[in-house]
């Protein structure tokens, strides 16, 4: 009997193609849609002493023959203390026997799942041809979001911008992203960035708003894969408000954060769109006007990256490392 792989972060890089993942993706959310895929609520441990949190997200989807759960862990203080804030691994067993097939860095997953995810919402809500891409943020998931979102359209042109306006990390950025992606990529200031883009995605975490309807184009789609509540959010609540469309992968989540606290965000919300029905009925309808998309994560991501890396690593002889 077999024992459990190990799939290291340099592994997952290569065996997870952005292509491939969105595609992967797109297949799991019309499943999950037609009732076909198992997906539990998370479940999660606040340590407030600490300043962390522990989350476990479960998931079963028979067409791939696997379950798998992503354990994770998100620390506060740890950037100061040269440790990472958030680490994962995720935990894959064969759906008929129960056997823990592999077990996964999830930290690499979960940067490259998020922007597939994106990717495809972009494309869901309708991006326009041969458009402006602007990257808003210079860590490790606009590196993620430049790789797949590339995938999905035939940029013109895409500018890249720091949070914080900080220029030189900004340049650096850019010419990491132009080296991966062999084209010219310019780093400019956020408002010129906004102002130019016709794809705008916030990659920065940030828990101030950096974007505002009066920024924007009027008919941009922007993409935030920060936390969305009062007090913490990358986008400007009056700036969803206004928007035709906010489409979400976890809708019902949104909505309740929404309801929740609609004197802080100045009101109720009703122009949701589920990112999984508009999968299924082939994108959303046309919409005019701001698009904006709000990214949650949910666990049927990391259990649709999960089997493509068995995949891949089958068909490339990957073999990862054997855990006795």
């Amino acid at each position: 009997m077999s024992a459990p792989v190990w799939f290291s972060e340099q592994e997952v890089t290569r065996l997870l193609q952005p292509a491939a993942l969105i595609a992967r993706l797109e297949a799991a959310f019309k499943d999950a849609d037609a009732g076909l895929l198992t997906e539990p609520r998370p479940l999660r441990i606040d340590a407030h002493e600490h300043g962390a949190n522990y989350v476990a997200f479960p998931a079963y989807w028979p067409a791939a023959g696997i379950a798998a759960t992503k354990v994770l862990s998100g620390v506060l203080g740890n950037p100061a203390k040269g440790l990472p804030k958030i680490d994962a691994v995720i935990v894959v067993m064969d759906a008929s026997t129960g056997r823990i097939r592999a077990i996964m860095d999830g930290r690499r997953i979960t940067a490259l799942r998020t922007a597939a995810t994106t990717a495809l919402a972009c494309r869901t809500l309708g991006i326009k041809p041969n458009g402006v891409l602007g990257l808003i943020g210079t860590g490790v998931q606009m590196r993620a979001h430049a790789e797949t979102m590339a995938c999905v359209a035939e940029w013109e042109t895409i500018l890249i911008a720091s949070a914080n306006e900080d220029m030189e990390r900004a340049c650096g950025a850019s010419a990491a992203i132009s080296a991966l992606l062999g084209r010219p990529v310019q780093a400019v200031s956020r408002s010129e960035l906004l102002r130019r883009s016709d794809t705008i995605v916030l990659t920065s975490m940030s828990d101030v708003p950096l974007v505002r309807s009066e920024d924007v184009k009027p008919d941009a789609i922007v993409a935030s894969v920060g936390p969305f509540h009062p007090g913490s959010t990358e986008i400007d609540p009056a700036l969803v408000r206004m928007a035709t469309a906010v489409m979400s992968d976890m809708p019902k989540r949104l909505q309740d954060q929404w309801s929740a606290a609609s004197a802080e965000l100045g009101g109720h919300f009703d122009r949701l769109v589920d990112m999984q029905a508009a999968i299924a009925d082939g994108g959303s309808p046309a919409h005019q006007g701001i698009r904006v998309f709000l990214s949650d994560g949910r666990p049927i991501e990391d259990l649709a990256a999960a089997s493509l890396v068995l995949e891949a690593a089958e068909a490339n002889g990957v073999k990862g490392m054997e855990l006795g």
